[in-house]
């Protein structure tokens, strides 16, 4: 409800052109020359190969030549292949999120899908076939009035010229938030809460699954493995932030 009358408060007063990170003045839904560099020191920094994370302060990468992983993607193996990230949670990254999600700010899915579709085209193995938002059970969604991830998808999808379907991956379970629980909780919060409807629709084929933050990686994690026993090819990951690794 929040957020249809957000969207007529901007229909009758549209708001004016500012940078979609820090509210700037500056071209509609462009970043604005700081917030470019500010995003730039983050492309510059190494990430783990597998789950894209960026190293927190002490934490360290492991490997030799192009791989270099995080502790945790060196002690597990995960049902994905791998993750990027447009950026970290966190600065102006974390409070456009914030704004989006729970604001009810749904423009700035294009801005935010912007910079995930340039992280997508950096990273050739996360070219697909199929391109997959989470989906959130029924409580969730009609308290929220929108997916997060759906509207994301939307817009990375056009961005790829790679077709979204928004039906094929369902939540069958209604589980607590994520943000709520403990890393420990977090890892079997979500599993078995996701399935493939029609598993011909992925079968065989490289899937991207778009979310909107990566934090201990659960829900990638159960995304990617109901993908993967309906048969999909690869599926790989991609979310518009990723939580340091500590």
């Amino acid at each position: 409800m929040f957020a249809l009358w957000n969207d007529l408060l901007n229909l009758i007063f549209p708001p004016a052109p500012e940078c979609p990170f820090c509210g700037r003045p500056g071209p509609p839904g462009k970043a604005c020359g700081n917030c470019l560099a500010y995003l730039e020191g983050f492309r510059r920094e190494a990430h783990c190969s597998r789950c894209g994370r960026l190293p927190g302060k002490g934490a360290a990468l492991f490997g030799r030549g192009g791989t270099r992983l995080c502790g945790e993607c060196r002690a597990r193996e995960w049902p994905f292949a791998l993750v990027r990230a447009a950026g970290p949670y966190e600065g102006i990254i974390k409070e456009a999120i914030h704004r989006f999600k729970y604001a009810g700010r749904r423009g700035l899915a294009a801005p935010l899908a912007a910079l995930m579709a340039e992280a997508a085209r950096a990273e050739p193995l996360l070219a697909a076939d199929l391109i997959l938002p989470v989906p959130l059970a029924g409580e969730k969604l009609r308290h929220r009035g929108f997916n997060q991830a759906a509207l994301l998808a939307g817009e990375v999808g056009a961005l790829l010229r790679v077709p979204v379907d928004r039906r094929v991956l369902v939540k069958i379970v209604e589980t607590p938030s994520q943000a709520g629980l403990t890393r420990p909780a977090r890892q079997t919060n979500l599993e078995g809460a996701f399935k493939v409807i029609n598993a011909g629709k992925v079968c065989g084929r490289k899937v991207l699954v778009v979310d909107d933050v990566f934090t201990t990686g659960s829900t990638m994690s159960a995304a990617a493995a109901a993908l993967t026993a309906a048969g999909a090819a690869r599926v790989s990951g991609l979310t518009v932030a990723a939580a340091r690794f500590f």
